[in-house]
């Protein structure tokens, strides 16, 4: 008879060490941080890229992570495709963790970090195959700039794809904890995920028409087609 293996068990965050304030980090709170991701949110990250990888075919080409954090998003999805990753994050202690967890699980080349702002990214026009941005909406000063940016740097045929979901493979138990230590972190800025409309009209006034509201358990995405 097969040995069932154990639930994995996950670290309690108490509401004191809860990130808010990603600027005030140093070196090694951003570590804490990273550590905290990867102990706690990782079946959002294997469910979000499965679904991507099921949506979307074997992916291939260039892709941009806006708002990459320390990197753990970009590196499951280089590990499940064939893409060339460019990670953006515009923290500089939040970059040199990305660049670090890069390094570690030896994918430089594949995965390129970049120390940008998305309100101006360094690409030219129609650069990108696929541009994902999980759980960094809420942080855009300027949102309608943010998807004009994303809409001039995708291909013809391109894919953008914009929001805070944890991906539909997530089970009750896992959607319940993570939502729960997401909006304690995020406070107020948790509501950015639960007002599509207000996202509509940001996505309208970017000039953008080819593009379609998905629902999530966790919130929503948003579907940009060129």
């Amino acid at each position: 008879m097969k040995k069932q293996s154990k639930p994995r068990k996950y670290k309690i965050i108490s509401k004191k060490n809860v990130p808010v304030d990603y600027t005030k980090m140093d070196l090694s709170k951003a570590k804490r941080f990273d550590k905290m991701v990867k102990e706690n949110f990782m079946p959002a990250i294997s469910s979000t890229v499965k679904q991507i990888i099921e949506d979307y075919g074997v992916l291939e080409g260039v892709c941009v992570d806006i708002g990459c954090g320390t990197a753990v998003f970009a590196i499951e999805l280089c590990k499940h495709s064939r893409l060339r990753i460019y990670a953006l994050e515009k923290e500089k202690t939040i970059y040199e963790v990305a660049r670090m967890n890069i390094e570690k699980e030896r994918l430089t080349g594949k995965i390129i970090p970049v120390l940008c702002d998305a309100h101006d990214l360094p690409f030219d026009n129609g650069y990108a195959d696929f541009i994902i941005s999980r759980g960094s909406y809420h942080c855009w000063e300027d949102k309608v700039r943010i998807f004009k940016e994303i809409y001039r740097v995708l291909k013809k045929n391109g894919v953008g794809f914009v929001g805070g979901g944890f991906g539909r493979y997530v089970t009750e138990e896992e959607l319940n904890r993570m939502k729960s230590l997401r909006d304690r972190s995020l406070k107020e800025d948790t509501k950015a995920y639960s007002s599509p409309d207000i996202l509509k009209e940001f996505i309208y006034r970017a000039n953008i028409s080819n593009f379609r509201i998905l629902p999530d358990k966790a919130g929503f995405w948003a579907e940009i087609k060129k």
